[in-house]
């Protein structure tokens, strides 16, 4: 996976802003302590960093990201999350952002409990909405929805939105927010398993240690 991800970087180039970021920051108080999981090369870091002050610290399996997030003047540590997340102290973090990680995880319900442990007030995450319109009628017509963005074997899980707040509830996790972050606007609102392409989680640990 590793080497995967280090070509997966080199290939990208540098990341941009996204709207899920807004999202994520407006969930997040000013100073509060962050982990970050799957950093990428920090832009959301750097924004975080800038614009609430945060503790931040950024984590991704990937030196050449890393070395990116570095420079960008951003606390990182190496890991892979999907192996390593273990090693935090419980509720040493205020807050997880897993920003489209965690569908690129074959443990994903194990990474997602761990991250429970960790945080002491939320864990944001963002998911592709394999529901998504658009993608349902690509497989109506027999083709599978295209969601990567270097090779297809990035995305090894799928949800749509049901699907993973049932996730999130068996994990042990209340849901204290969702919101669509691409998608039309007042369609996506009303309806983000249907119309949201991208979708954002605000989950709170309930410390009941959920059914997984």
């Amino acid at each position: 996976m590793k080497k995967f991800y280090e070509n997966y970087w080199t290939k990208r180039g540098r990341s941009g802003n996204r709207p899920r970021y807004l999202i994520f920051s407006e969930w997040i108080p000013a100073g509060s302590k962050v982990l970050d999981i799957g950093c990428g090369d920090g832009y959301f870091g750097e924004f975080l960093a800038k614009n609430k002050r945060v503790d931040y610290t950024g984590t991704d399996i990937s030196e050449t990201a890393l070395k990116s997030a570095q420079g960008r003047g951003l606390k990182v540590a190496q890991l892979d999350a999907s192996n390593d997340l273990g090693k935090f102290e419980p509720q040493s973090f205020d807050f997880i952002v897993m920003s489209e990680f965690i569908e690129h995880i074959p443990n994903s319900e194990e990474v997602l409990k761990t991250a429970g442990r960790i945080a002491r007030k939320g864990v944001l995450i963002s998911i592709p909405n394999v529901a998504y319109w658009k993608f349902r009628l690509q497989l109506l017509l027999g083709n599978f929805p295209k969601q990567w963005a270097v090779a297809p074997e990035e995305h090894l899980r799928y949800w749509s939105v049901s699907d993973f707040k049932k996730t999130a509830e068996n994990a042990g996790f209340k849901i204290q927010e969702i919101r669509s972050s691409n998608g039309r606007k007042i369609f996506r609102d009303i309806w983000p398993n249907l119309f949201g392409f991208q979708v954002c989680f605000y989950l709170k640990p309930t410390g009941l240690g959920g059914r997984y």
